[in-house]
């Protein structure tokens, strides 16, 4: 079967990394890292885990020999909610059905080979959108393949996204709301070509714990709408197999240690959710039990007390909840969480509510991948966090934690929606812990200003943090205006991994063009920048102080930054480096939703316009200079990725120069 645009009909790309000198190189460098962080008794946990994946090598085998064993079960009540799908919600999920029906891929801002009909042939499910190419090894014992050591490889997350197979949960609800058997057909014979593609335990497609919890849930979900009940029997014998080989995985490799991050939670909702589809994989039940008392340990653990996630990354959080909110759902808790559960729900939702502006829309602090549990179309969702917090609202109950705004979803279905609510939160709110700080000025277009003060994120690599030490956020009403420059690529490029991580493309203070935490790896640090907050103080001029110490081993000095507004239209920036002996160099960067455009004026001000009105005039005081900068390729400078893979320039305000003892950058907001 022949594909349309690009054909893969045998065409297997060569090994990503053709040197074999810098495969060594990279992998020793890569393993170097990755122990840097990791303390005896992990150490002792990766060589019992290494020989365990040797061990394993028996067990690759083809489908025929994953015995089928029944019964298979519906997630309870899942056919019943999409039933109530509301004629807006239904004319997505139709459009999204023709897509899938049509083999129309698009993901994480690529276009995939279009296959000559569907279900497509097994070789798609190792297409490399960018050059049509099959991806190597796909037969090769999943942990022989190599791709967390190279550099500048194909971006596996691409290849990885595909065979989640979460298209599948529109296109089934489409089949159950019109009755069309021909989609059902179709969603049996994805997954089926699938498994062709992907045999137990071989290919890339099996490397990652959290990439068969989310493909387990998709399928899960899927059939469920559709209902099991009306599976032939040779379709129900390949789920009962797909079902058991994934169970069996997971839980034999699972993400602990400094591993332990979104990924166990997610990996902990797919065993729940595949053993509740075939109990029979479960024998006494014990693993479901024990898989849903260490998820709500491990949400309990990722989720401070006053609410920040502790990834320091507002989506990555959002998609652990809905993972937990899914498990919830396929094991008959959604509406029976224990009490401190549904606190650290709670909190984590006002704490989402604090960083919202008027549209729905949060900062994209950290790493934002596109994650997601279930899917409504394959585009990317700018409000997922507020869909997320409205699920949260209605799963506890709490009418008050409704976001302001959000859009549709199969998800309301499936997990529930609290309505919209106008309430928004004012005034100044310190998340201590966490490590923000947010002003919100009344008025129904407000004011929204977030001063980061915490860690770089969770357990020793902080995998999906970012060098943002004391940076700022700034929205006014629904228009973001100083924006995070977002995640962009993880494996294919390494320069603008790092470029997309590093201090001066966040709306902060860089020395000497040095970042304030040092990546070591993909995702992980050599050095992680400390900050803290100092002090804060509400009233009519809002003051909060934070400094780090992520120059003090290079440099011998701290960066310390005040934050003070007025609620209304003024914000100054005061940044110090403490403890310095002599004037250094720095830079003071803002960057601008791609929506906003940034003029330099004659005096050295600069002014700020949407739509070509002006809202923002910056304007910075001592010997520092102001440029703009945009879309600059050589720096990388200038950019945003508004989503997964997607890159478009974008205006940066940088004021240059040497700093003796302060500088101080004043925004007014201009009605």
């Amino acid at each position: 079967m022949a594909l349309g645009r690009k054909s893969l009909t045998g065409h297997i790309s060569s090994n990503p990394i053709s040197n074999p000198t810098r495969s060594y190189r990279e992998r020793f460098a890569w393993y170097r890292a990755r122990t840097a962080g990791m303390d005896a008794r992990e150490i002792a946990y990766r060589v019992v885990e290494g020989a365990t994946k040797q061990f394993s090598r028996r067990l690759t085998q083809d489908w025929d020999s994953i015995k089928p064993i029944g019964p298979l079960v519906s997630l309870a009540g899942i056919a019943d909610r999409v039933r109530y799908c509301q004629p807006a919600l239904a004319a997505a999920l139709a459009s999204e059905a023709e897509d899938v029906r049509k083999g129309k891929f698009h993901l994480l801002g690529a276009h995939w080979p279009t296959p000559d009909a569907m279900p497509p042939p097994p070789t798609f499910w190792h297409v490399d959108p960018d050059d049509g190419e099959v991806f190597p090894q796909r037969d090769a014992y999943c942990f022989d393949v190599s791709f967390r050591h190279g550099v500048n490889t194909r971006e596996i997350k691409r290849i990885w996204e595909l065979s989640r197979l979460q298209f599948l949960g529109p296109l089934a609800a489409h089949s159950a709301l019109e009755g069309r058997r021909e989609e059902a057909e179709l969603a049996n014979g994805i997954v089926r070509s699938w498994m062709h593609g992907n045999h137990p335990f071989r290919g890339i497609n099996w490397s990652s714990g959290i990439e068969l919890a989310l493909r387990v849930i998709s399928v899960a979900i899927s059939f469920s709408i559709i209902g099991v009940e009306r599976l032939d029997e040779e379709n129900r014998q390949a789920l009962l197999k797909f079902f058991a080989a994934h169970v069996c995985w997971l839980k034999r490799f699972p993400s602990l240690h400094s591993s332990a991050n979104n990924h166990r939670i997610v990996e902990l909702a797919g065993l729940i959710v595949g053993t509740t589809m075939v109990p029979a994989v479960d024998g006494k039940g014990l693993l479901r039990e024990r898989s849903w008392r260490d998820l709500l340990t491990e949400v309990d653990r990722q989720i401070y007390p006053d609410g920040v996630g502790a990834e320091q990354s507002p989506a990555y959080t959002a998609f652990a909840i809905e993972s937990l909110l899914v498990a919830a759902v396929a094991y008959g808790r959604q509406y029976d969480l224990p009490a401190v559960t549904k606190e650290r729900l709670a909190a984590w939702a006002e704490h989402s509510l604090w960083l919202m502006d008027s549209g729905g829309g949060v900062p994209a602090i950290g790493d934002w991948d596109n994650g997601r549990v279930i899917a409504t179309t394959q585009a990317h969702e700018p409000n997922y966090v507020a869909s997320i917090v409205s699920a949260v609202a209605h799963c506890i109950g709490r009418a008050d934690l409704a976001p302001p705004a959000k859009e549709p979803s199969l998800r309301d279905l499936i997990l529930g929606s609290a309505d919209s609510s106008s309430t928004l939160r004012t005034g100044m709110c310190s998340f201590q812990t966490g490590g923000y700080t947010v002003f919100r000025s009344a008025g129904p277009d407000p004011i929204v200003l977030t001063f980061d003060h915490g860690p770089v994120g969770y357990l020793s690599i902080a995998a999906h943090g970012h060098a943002d030490a004391l940076s700022i956020w700034l929205s006014i009403g629904s228009q973001p205006i100083f924006v995070d420059a977002g995640t962009y690529r993880y494996h294919s490029c390494r320069a603008l991994r790092d470029a997309f991580r590093h201090t001066s493309v966040h709306n902060t203070l860089t020395l000497q063009s040095r970042a304030s935490s040092r990546s070591s790896s993909l995702f992980n640090w050599s050095t992680k920048a400390k900050a803290r907050r100092i002090a804060a103080k509400d009233g009519l001029m809002a003051r909060v102080i934070g400094e780090h110490d992520g120059y003090v081993a290079r440099f011998g000095v701290r960066h310390r930054r005040t934050v003070d507004f007025d609620g209304a239209s003024r914000i100054a920036i005061t940044d110090e480096l403490l403890d310095a002996s002599d004037a250094r160099e720095v830079s003071i960067s803002f960057l601008l939703d791609p929506a906003c455009k940034a003029t330099l004026n004659r005096d050295g001000t600069v002014l700020i316009a949407v739509a070509g009105r002006s809202i923002a005039r910056v304007v910075g005081t001592g010997p520092m200079k102001a440029e703009i900068i945009r879309g600059d390729r050589e720096s990388n400078l200038g950019w945003i990725a508004p989503s997964f893979g997607v890159r478009v320039p974008t205006d940066l305000i940088r004021f240059t120069g040497t700093l003796v003892k302060e500088s101080t950058i004043a925004i007014i907001l201009l009605s």
